[in-house]
């Protein structure tokens, strides 16, 4: 029988020794399990971080689990991950040079590091204040670096109990920190993966009205690019070339974290020289990087700026972005980018289609009023003419859901879903911004809302006859710049009827204009006499009546009429042609008041 047998208290230590073991086995093996199947469902690399923190400091009995990860931009070693308490409040804020401190020499000499106690004693050693790492008498630090050789970071372990780590422990912590070179090396090479994925999908996920304008496109491709690049400023100047789009202002995309008067102030940039003061404004110091972007000739520059630096694969990615910004500028320079709504619908080559542009655009079926808005050639020739108007109709449908705008310079096309007990409220809303406009413009802006449509081949109908009431608006001016198709829509023949009678009324105003002319010299109302004269079907007691004269007063008007227009009233020929033409005379004479005419006495 061997000594061990023999002797009871021989025996129980060496059990004892193997059950530690093997419970040191069977820890270890859950936690790189558990690990593994984390690694391998593709975890974010600091939640595996974090994860392996945890099952570390449980399996080890470690009071201090951290992890440094390198980055590159600062040459630093940053702690970014820590078990939770006093050290968790300095994630981020703890870095590191290569060398420097027990972790940083062993990320230089990429070996792992043990010591059993009295670290602060070790000449490596550097504390930093408010962690009160005196406390800690053993650690443990295993590099992170990945089968080539590349360093990613360190993997340490602290206790406050002197011997706290055996070879069972250094063996886990070499085994994790293997687990996380490899996560991070996966997490970087998907992160590249998905960041050329991104660039080379660029233009597929940009708004479908990105094409509706320079100035929108300009301003979309500004806010996908900061986003790309993880930017706080973003921003893109396109070239001051004389095309249809006119000047664009430079686009300016800024992060969430962006305070919101700087945003708002923004709003006020109209050229490069405006830029430099918006940079300074948010107040911190910024590293640059600008592009331009065409590949035969500058079609514009991009320019970012964000706290670190801009890495080369940054600068690889800004170089495919502004490719593919160039070729969606340049495509604007095909008229079929600036058709409006209705003609692409109307290019569609079946319901299916015209209703896939629709929902690209953001449309939903249901029913919908369309409404058309334009300048006047005149007004839209005005620099930034049309951005002002499309940035009112963004503001204007800013709280409202569900409202399509699609510009096409000089016309903004708006689909609205029809909400009754929200409708009149827009309406009147609508009508104010169109106030706003035209005394903006000089009275350039007119607007035609079409009937309500439930379908797609409804919707191109009504876009139709909201052109139809558009033309009325236009005709109308001041005195109706917002007009609704059901307003005029019994005025649909109207034209064809005016031609019809088009020389018999073409005399009869010639021969009235003198009582107009009359009637501006002397300051007399000959025109309203005969207008309400042929109303009441020539009757001489209802003209007097509505007049409020005596019917000799109005035998007198009547018979200088006739002088002027040289044949009695009664004579004038077809009766309905007549009072037509007396009353556009009346307006007209309305109109001209209005102007700088000469007085009743004939001066200036």
């Amino acid at each position: 029988m061997s000594n061990s047998a023999a002797d009871p208290g021989a025996f129980k230590a060496h059990f004892d020794q193997m059950t530690a073991q093997l419970v040191a086995v069977e820890r270890r093996a859950k936690t790189l399990a558990e690990l593994n199947r984390l690694l391998s469902q593709g975890r974010d690399p600091l939640a595996l971080a974090q994860r392996a923190v945890d099952l570390v400091m449980r399996a080890t009995g470690a009071y201090g689990t951290y992890v440094y990860l390198w980055d590159s931009e600062s040459e630093r070693l940053v702690m970014r991950v820590a078990t939770t308490g006093r050290v968790a409040a300095h994630v981020d804020r703890i870095q590191l040079r290569l060398g420097e401190g027990i972790t940083g020499w062993s990320a230089l000499m990429r070996q792992t590091v043990v010591l059993h106690d009295d670290i602060q004693l070790d000449p490596r050693y550097i504390g930093f204040p408010g962690i009160e790492e005196e406390a800690f008498r053993s650690m443990v630090a295993v590099p992170i670096v990945v089968p080539g050789g590349d360093l990613l970071g360190v993997f340490s372990l602290y206790s406050e109990q002197p011997g706290a780590f055996d070879a069972h422990h250094v063996d886990l912590a070499t085994e994790v920190g293997s687990l996380l070179a490899s996560g991070l090396a996966h997490a970087e090479t998907v992160r590249d993966l998905r960041r050329q994925s991104a660039a080379a999908r660029f233009l597929m996920t940009v708004p479908a009205d990105a094409t509706s304008s320079r100035q929108r496109c300009a301003d979309v491709l500004a806010e996908s690019i900061r986003d790309q690049v993880d930017a706080l400023l973003c921003t893109i100047e396109l070239a001051d070339r004389s095309t249809m789009g006119g000047y664009v202002r430079p686009s300016v995309a800024f992060a969430d974290q962006v305070e919101k008067p700087i945003v708002v102030a923004a709003r006020s940039v109209r050229s490069r020289a405006d830029l430099p003061a918006l940079v300074e404004r948010l107040g911190v110091k910024l590293q640059k990087y600008t592009t331009s972007f065409g590949a035969q000739f500058p079609l514009g520059t991009i320019t970012c700026y964000r706290g670190r630096p801009f890495t080369e694969a940054d600068s690889s990615l800004l170089e495919a972005l502004g490719a593919q910004a160039a070729a969606l500028v340049a495509s604007l320079s095909n008229p079929a980018m600036t058709t409006p709504l209705a003609g692409r619908l109307a290019m569609a080559p079946g319901p299916e289609s015209a209703e896939r542009i629709l929902r690209d655009l953001g449309w939903h079926p249901g029913p919908t009023h369309p409404v058309l808005v334009r300048l006047r050639s005149v007004t839209y020739s005005t620099p930034s003419a049309f951005d002002r108007l499309v940035d009112a109709l963004r503001e204007l449908c800013a709280d409202e859901d569900g409202i399509v705008l699609v510009p096409s310079a000089p016309l903004a096309s708006l689909l609205i879903r029809y909400r009754p007990e929200r409708w009149k409220g827009f309406e009147q809303a609508l009508r104010n911004t169109v106030k706003y406009l035209r005394s903006e413009s000089g009275g350039g802006v007119a607007v035609g809302i079409g009937p309500l449509a439930n379908d797609v081949r409804d919707l191109a109908v009504a876009l139709d006859k909201a052109e139809w009431a558009l033309g009325w608006a236009e005709l109308l001016g001041d005195s109706a710049p917002v007009v609704h198709h059901q307003d005029v829509a019994h005025l649909q023949l109207l034209p064809k009827v005016a031609m019809d009678i088009s020389e018999d009324l073409r005399e009869l105003l010639s021969r009235i204009s003198e009582i107009t002319r009359y009637d501006l010299r002397n300051g007399t109302a000959l025109s309203a006499t005969l207008d309400a004269y042929l109303a009441s079907h020539c009757s001489a007691t209802d003209t007097a009546s509505g007049l409020f004269i005596h019917r000799n007063t109005l035998r007198q008007r009547l018979g200088r009429i006739e002088e002027l227009i040289g044949r009695p009233v009664d004579q004038l020929g077809n009766w309905a042609v007549a009072a037509l033409a007396a009353r556009l005379a009346l307006a007209g004479e309305a109109e001209l008041t209005n102007g700088e005419l000469p007085d009743p006495d004939g001066r200036a």
